[in-house]
């Protein structure tokens, strides 16, 4: 199988050098960059050909190799090139060009120059760059004569550098594949339809396909996945796995599985990326580029770095990028972008596949049949990736800094006529709101105008602030332009499936939200960058609604396994006779805590108690301390930090002496990821069937889906209410000797409405009628368990 590079990106890899720059890059600028060329292309002269193509074999270390390109134009006489013609574009003037700029610009050139000599046996060949400033359009021509033996040198002298680097990674891969042809699977047996589940992972793998999973809690899934995608790698059945996750606890599961395979022998480079934010040094922030020690001779000590680090370490956690940038004196979150061109498993979020702002470019610019991707967690994906492209911009924000660019001394007044122009567009927007007395609109439409203002007030900030650096409010300058920058953005994806929502808000402002209905065209593009896709979870029920959602064609794998656990050991009630309709949820308050205190009386634990919002929670919270004061009880509170989830957890103690009773919110953090095995969590009561909120924007979804002939309720509210649902009753069986009780707390459960999706492992759920039949059950439940019968 032959490998392939593009020239532009073998120059960058073997000659870049200087410093790092991180620089507020124009909404436009690529889009300039493809007008200027194509403009300049259409004044060629007949006898110039615009983007021709070369292609040149290799044999690099026993490898067979492509190596591709394409000239801006090639000059010929009397069909004989004469001429390379290469065009660059940036906002710099000429001048201002780096010295290692320039020469990646002409070695490109000279690269193209050498192959067509070769092939046609040319003495030698004028080079010809011709630069523009996109700001300016100023036009910089420079022209270089190079012979064929000059051309001949210069390219092997790139290539020799490139070859050392292949050694490399061929001696990596060497010891990878020997290791892996030796690795068994890590442990003594497989679980209940392990076995399966990872020969089904494998096979997608071999055949380029499409899988999606639901394994439920116990069947092992960090582990079914990871072990087949690694062997499939050693037999070159792929070439690179991403493992994306939607938690930091995932990727710490991942790690782990890995650090147990390379206990084993295996002999492999992974690595975790973990976003700029986390992960910058605290010295860097607030430092210009210019005085950054971690960005000044970043290229030159880089390729230093790359192989100390790939020679030396398997498993490189944020930890490991940390230590090795602090020895080699490198920004941590660009070098672990750098180290993950050579690693052959990232551990990375979802966004670095689907966000279109975050996306990584290197690996996901047009489709490779060789990567492999694992999504964990996948019923996280949907609401993800929704979010992903929905933005929103707010005429209040323009304000608040304009009032700040007022207090200055001195003003910059292109600064606030360019502002002063987005609040007048945003007033005529506003106006026929203000006139109908519409505070809450939503439109099919994308608003081209005001998107198109965003942009050009991007474009001027972009420019405006390399001119003035220094300038006293450039971090509220620049929060507003991320803002105006990601709303352009995601606006550029605006299709049927979007809607744009006006809001007035509570300051007579104007708020503009454009967001995303539906992605599953966006999750399939993505998914489409690569060969094989396993994705999957414990929830996934019903299997061709997520199918749908995830834009996966009818000829993907649809997989759904049993529960590897003894299903015995759950006694999941449903209670018939309480209904939590929003209507009556009043109404039914004491027969609600009246349930969950019967639970909590048949055996002494741990108990969690799931509800669908903070007020709800907190009227049962008040009305159970109220009826049962004795009971001990803790309360999930809003925006709780990391250290306060792990203290309310820490709680839960195993061979607890005394009822404790925790009341959460369904979908929040302690509604999935958390692991209380044994008896640290002996029941959960799940109240209410998890609806979500009531909305504009969820009934527009609705609407969207009625129209397109599917069941609108089911797609906005049912199906998504009930992931929560099973995400949450998961947290109470999770190993083999767990044993406790999941009582849903709604007549609507028992519903054939409801019944019809519960996964194969909920098939014993049993109903109960009044509180003495939900009694009776309990208690025989874990008497027969004390008993052993």
């Amino acid at each position: 199988m032959q490998t392939s590079i593009g020239v532009r990106k073998l120059v960058e890899f073997t000659l870049k050098r200087g410093n790092l720059i991180s620089s507020v890059n124009s909404q436009n600028t690529a889009l300039d960059g493809i007008n200027i060329h194509q403009q300049l292309q259409k004044k060629f002269s007949k006898d110039t050909k615009a983007e021709f193509s070369l292609k040149k074999e290799l044999l690099i270390d026993g490898e067979s190799w492509i190596l591709h390109g394409r000239a801006d134009g090639l000059k010929c006489i009397d069909d004989i090139p004469s001429q390379i013609i290469e065009i660059k574009t940036s906002s710099l003037e000429f001048e201002e060009l780096s010295a290692n700029t320039l020469e990646l610009y002409w070695a490109q050139a000279k690269i193209y120059a050498h192959i067509i000599m070769e092939k046609e046996g040319l003495s030698e060949l004028s080079l010809k760059l011709i630069y523009v400033q996109t700001t300016t359009n100023v036009t910089t021509e420079k022209i270089q004569i190079i012979s064929k033996n000059k051309a001949k040198d210069f390219f092997n002298e790139v290539i020799e550098s490139f070859t050392n680097w292949i050694k490399l990674q061929h001696q990596l891969k060497k010891e990878r594949d020997l290791s892996i042809n030796n690795l068994d699977f890590p442990f003594s047996s497989y679980r209940q339809n392990q076995y399966e589940f990872a020969t089904a992972v494998y096979k997608t793998i071999a055949l380029n396909k499409k899988l999606l999973v639901e394994a439920p809690t116990g069947t092992g899934k960090t582990i079914s996945t990871i072990f087949p995608a690694i062997k499939a790698l050693g037999t070159s059945k792929c070439q690179k796995i991403f493992y994306l996750t939607a938690k930091q606890s995932t990727r710490q599961v991942a790690e782990e599985t890995l650090q147990l395979l390379v206990d084993q022998g295996l002999s492999i480079s992974t690595i975790t990326l973990t976003s700029k934010e986390q992960i910058t040094f605290a010295e860097e922030i607030d430092i210009p580029d210019d005085e950054n020690p971690y960005y000044l001779g970043y290229y030159d000590r880089l390729r230093p770095a790359l192989m100390d680090i790939l020679t030396n370490e398997k498993i490189i956690t944020r930890q490991v990028i940390e230590t090795y940038a602090k020895k080699h004196l490198l920004d941590p979150f660009e070098f672990s972008l750098d180290v993950s061109n050579f690693c052959d498993l990232i551990i990375c979020d979802y966004n670095y596949l689907f966000d279109p702002l975050v996306k990584l470019q290197r690996f996901f610019t047009e489709k490779n049949y060789g990567y492999t991707f694992l999504i964990d967690e996948a019923h996280n994906l949907i609401d993800r990736s929704r979010a992903m492209y929905t933005k929103e911009i707010s005429s209040e924000e323009v304000k608040n800094l304009l009032d700040k660019l007022h207090s200055l001394p001195q003003p910059p007044q292109e600064v606030v006529n360019k502002l002063n122009t987005l609040l007048n567009a945003f007033d005529l927007i506003k106006e026929p709101l203000l006139n109908y007395q519409q505070q809450d609109v939503i439109i099919k439409e994308k608003l081209s105008s005001i998107t198109k203002k965003l942009m050009y007030f991007c474009d001027f900030i972009t420019e405006w602030l390399k001119e003035n650096p220094e300038f006293s409010l450039k971090d509220e300058l620049l929060e507003l332009f991320f803002t105006a920058y990601t709303f352009v953005k995601v606006s550029d994806y605006y299709t049927e499936s979007f809607r744009t929502h006006l809001l007035i808000t509570k300051n007579s402002e104007l708020l503009i939200r454009v967001f995303c209905l539906d992605s599953s065209s966006l999750i399939a593009n993505s998914l489409n960058l690569g060969g094989s896709t396993v994705l999957f979870s414990a929830t996934l029920s019903p299997l061709n609604y997520y199918q749908e959602m995830f834009g996966l064609i009818d000829d993907s794998l649809l997989y759904q396994l049993t529960s590897p656990f003894n299903e015995s050991n759950l006694n999941l009630l449903i209670t018939s006779y309480i209904p939590v309709t929003y209507q009556q949820r009043q109404h039914s308050l004491t027969k609600i805590i009246t349930a969950i205190y019967t639970m909590i009386t048949a055996k002494t634990g741990n108990y969690l108690v799931f509800l669908p919002s903070y007020t709800f929670l907190k009227q049962v919270v008040v009305a159970f301390n109220q009826a049962y004061p004795h009971v001990d009880t803790i309360i999930q509170e809003t925006n709780m930090t990391r250290m306060q989830q792990e203290e309310f957890l820490k709680q839960f103690v195993s061979n607890p002496s005394k009822v404790l009773l925790g009341f959460a919110v369904l979908g929040g953090s302690f509604a999935e990821g958390i692991d209380l095995k044994g008896d640290r969590l002996n029941g959960v009561a799940i109240v209410s069937v998890g609806l979500p909120m009531l909305n504009s924007e969820t009934n527009e979804l609705k609407e969207y889906f009625d129209n397109k002939q599917k069941n609108g309720f089911q797609y906005a509210y049912q199906l998504p209410g009930l992931n929560n649902i099973f995400q949450a009753a998961g947290r109470v069986i999770r190993s083999s000797t767990d044993i406790g009780v999941v009582l849903l707390i709604d007549s609507r459960f028992s519903t054939a409405r409801y019944t019809q999706f519960f996964p194969p492992h909920w098939k014993y759920a049993h109903v109960v009628h009044n509180k003495l039949e939900l009694q009776n059950n309990l208690f025989k439940f874990w008497d027969n368990k004390n008993t052993g019968s």
